[in-house]
């Protein structure tokens, strides 16, 4: 170990003499020596750290350490906001305070989090900010200017509510619509300060978003403009990084991100531009709206030519011809010129995308429509394989990057993940020690006389089976499912048990979370969003019941099209993804030391097919059984013994 670490983490160490009756973490300390060889020698590095290891912490410590002695600049990038919070509000003060190292951190989130004064001053002069018959919007609205008027960092964490987006929308604008050094606000903008600030700090906590936004422009312009420039990178939530990138580097288009450039061209004066911006944008969505209901449209776009564009991409560059003098006119106004040069390049960008996905241009892309609830279309594209441009532009540009997450192996190798993100084969590896006995804490029970997933009568017997968790764990479960109609069918069977039961949809997920926590006793049911990020440590959460192993959904466009190319897909993507998924779903169980739980996996695959034994192989050592009704026991005598 690094004598600096030690000095950390070990028995007589800082830690120890901050904190009475500190116990060291071996999988901590590991993973922490793993970050810091990594940074040390400018290499890459995979580091699993199972819930408990204190992985904020672990990669925190070097992470604080090469800024302060070596003056490198670090960010950590994560994939959701409560991670980043944890840290900017926890994890990087506790160092702070520990630490005898001064170093300074900041929290950099995208532009649409923060409060933009020049939205708001235009909503306001459109009459958008009041006379709404709404109640709920309108209430949202009025909390909104409350806040506006008195906060000092315009982030919109600070809310109260969390703003729908109809709300937020009149507050707030992306990086597509910011007038940047053409905005009169510019000198108060509160996503400018926050820039500022991370440009002066040691270490910057972002998302993923805009790292990849960060990795974009760089590309482009080959300048560090949405980041400030950094030296080493540490990924945590890693496994989520690659559908992220997805995400990020595709785009979608819509009837409305078509027709609010009509705005432009009224206030230009060009009244009849917009009214044909609005007719073809109309017609051409309302084409591809028909291609996605016709028998030829299964999940993704596969023939060219589906619709015709040419009118709407004629249009759109009336408005970019439109816009160009006023954009390169250096005389005008500075409000003028940055209007003009946003609707200038989204015009182009837009026509741009629509050829492309009308021609299905980009072989490494995937092409598909969406349409919601009220039957709109929206026209997507996503890569198929981000391997390559993150090996290009993360990997080969920065000096280290550590991938961390408690679920980056499948069948005990990182093989999947380096192949998902295009990590180097030289990498660093370490899967740490759990701090967890799950051998004495924990139960994985598959029943036998389970029907397969794909015969009749499964769903009834997945209900039978959670009420008899539900009555032998008093309560206290939760339920995790692979779709809506199970879970609803669950739902209708248990709900008068005696038992409060709650349900995804009712609530926002982090109400249910507390409410769950608080009544101990309580059922807890959801899907996808549930299987990650909810942390309930404790007896509230005793039971825990997994309908069906979560294979990606097939008729998703990236799994399709991953399927169509490879023939050993369901082995080399299918099952890797639903190990992933599946391993967090079981984290969910055991959270401290003092828990004790029965993880219930309802479909016999993974005992009786071939792969199960990689499923099985990829989870916690638990004792297992195909008898529900050991639950009773189990708990009792897990209970004496942790008593004891």
């Amino acid at each position: 170990m690094s004598d600096y670490l030690d000095d950390v983490f070990g028995k007589s160490g800082l830690f120890a003499a901050r904190f009475p009756g500190y116990e060291q973490r071996e999988g901590q300390v590991a993973l922490a020596r793993m970050v810091d060889a990594a940074m040390r020698d400018g290499r890459h590095a995979l580091g699993e750290g199972p819930c408990g290891t204190g992985k904020g912490v672990a990669y925190g410590v070097p992470s604080v350490w090469h800024a302060h002695h070596h003056k490198k600049r670090v960010v950590i990038a994560t994939a959701n906001i409560a991670l980043q919070e944890q840290l900017v509000t926890k994890d990087l003060p506790l160092l702070a305070e520990v630490l005898p190292w001064k170093f300074r951190f900041a929290l950099l989130k995208g532009r649409n989090n923060f409060l933009c004064l020049d939205r708001m001053a235009e909503s306001e002069a459109r009459g958008e900010l009041a006379g709404f018959v709404h109640d709920e919007l309108d209430r949202q609205v009025q909390e909104l200017i409350a806040w506006a008027a008195k906060t000092q960092t315009g982030d919109v964490s600070e809310v109260s509510l969390v703003p729908g987006p109809a709300a937020w929308s009149r507050f707030s604008v992306g990086s597509d619509d910011c007038k940047s050094d053409g905005c009169s606000f510019r000198e108060r903008c509160f996503s400018e300060r926050a820039k500022a600030a991370a440009a002066e700090a040691d270490v910057i906590v972002t998302n993923y978003h805009l790292l990849f936004a960060h990795l974009a422009v760089r590309r482009e312009t080959g300048q560090d403009l949405v980041l400030p420039e950094f030296d080493l990178l540490v990924l945590d939530e890693a496994h989520e990084a690659a559908d992220i990138a997805r995400d990020f580097f595709g785009f979608k288009v819509s009837e409305f991100s078509v027709t609010r450039l009509a705005r432009y061209a009224e206030e230009r004066g060009k009244k009849k531009l917009a009214g044909e911006l609005r007719r073809e944008a109309g017609d051409f969505f309302e084409a591809v709206a028909r291609h996605a209901r016709s028998p030829s449209y299964k999940c993704r776009l596969k023939t060219p030519d589906f619709a015709a564009p040419g009118k709407l991409v004629k249009a759109l560059g009336e408005v970019a011809k439109l816009a160009g003098p006023v954009a390169d006119d250096e005389t005008a106004e500075r409000e003028d010129r940055a209007k003009a040069r946003n609707a200038r390049r989204q015009s182009e960008t837009l026509a741009s995308r629509l050829l492309e996905a009308v021609g299905l241009s980009d072989p490494n892309k995937v092409y598909f429509i969406d349409l919601d609830s009220k039957g709109r279309a929206k026209l997507g594209a996503k890569p198929i394989n981000v391997a390559e441009l993150l090996r290009a532009e993360l990997f080969e540009r920065t000096e280290s990057v550590s991938l961390v997450s408690a679920t980056m192996t499948t069948s005990g190798t990182f093989e999947f993940i380096r192949n998902e993100l295009g990590a180097p084969d030289d990498a660093l590896e370490l899967v740490a020690e759990s701090p967890f006995d799950f051998a004495k804490q924990a139960l994985l029970i598959v029943p036998d006389g389970m029907p397969d997933p794909r015969e009749p009568g499964f769903v009834e017997a997945v209900a039978d089976a959670v009420k008899t968790v539900i009555d032998a764990c008093d309560g206290r479960t939760l339920g995790l499912f692979t779709s809506y109609r199970n879970l609803n069918a669950v739902y209708e069977r248990i709900s008068c048990n005696g038992h409060r039961v709650l349900k995804q949809g009712e609530l926002p997920r982090t109400e249910l979370t507390r409410l769950f926590k608080e009544d101990v006793g309580s059922v807890l049911l959801g899907t996808e969003s549930f299987w990650t990020g909810i942390d309930v440590p404790g007896e509230a959460l005793t039971g825990l019941v997994i309908d069906k192993l979560p294979f990606p959904n097939m008729d998703d466009p990236v799994v399709d099209a991953i399927c169509a190319r490879d023939r050993r897909a369901f082995d080399s993507y299918l099952v890797p993804r639903a190990i992933i998924m599946l391993r967090q779903g079981v984290g969910r169980l055991i959270r401290s030391q003092k828990d004790i739980g029965v993880a219930v996996i309802l479909d016999k695959r993974i005992a009786e097919k071939a792969y199960g034994k990689r499923f099985l192989k990829s989870l916690p050592p638990m004792l297992t059984t195909r008898k529900l009704d050991n639950i009773a026991r189990f708990l009792a005598e897990a209970s004496d013994a942790s008593a004891g």
